[in-house]
């Protein structure tokens, strides 16, 4: 517990200005992107997130274990191992990689027509020249 004899003078009452009522400001993304940065963390883009999925899905189960237990995998990483070791979500996980990757597969669906032909001409009835 603080001295009393300390606090004397140095609460709200004296120094109205030092109120924050709002709270601590929250941190932005941009805080945070800078806070990693210094630590030397690196952006992810898309082609090295691609390459990963790669890596991963040709690995080894012991490989993998050995690279989720080290301290040094990024979080994702050991995320995207955990997922895929799971029996509950490994086929929607891979499904969803796959799709990622390499795209959905195209599918064609004919509602109206029976597979017929549409007839996409034109008749203008009721016009005089």
């Amino acid at each position: 517990m603080p001295n009393p004899e300390n606090l004397i003078g140095k609460g709200f009452d004296n120094n109205p200005e030092n109120i924050n009522k709002n709270g601590r400001p929250r941190k932005s993304f941009n805080s945070v992107n800078n806070e990693l940065k210094k630590k030397g963390v690196e952006p992810l883009t898309k082609s090295t997130l691609i390459e990963a999925y790669e890596l991963v899905f040709n690995s080894s189960e012991d490989d993998l274990k050995k690279i989720a237990s080290d301290e040094n995998t990024p979080y994702g990483l050991k995320l995207i191992i955990k997922e895929l070791n799971d029996k509950k979500t490994r086929s929607k996980a891979l499904a969803d990689y796959r799709d990622y990757m390499f795209g959905k597969a195209k599918e064609s669906r004919d509602i109206t027509t029976n597979g017929d032909n549409i007839d996409n001409t034109i008749n203008f009835v009721g016009l005089d020249d």
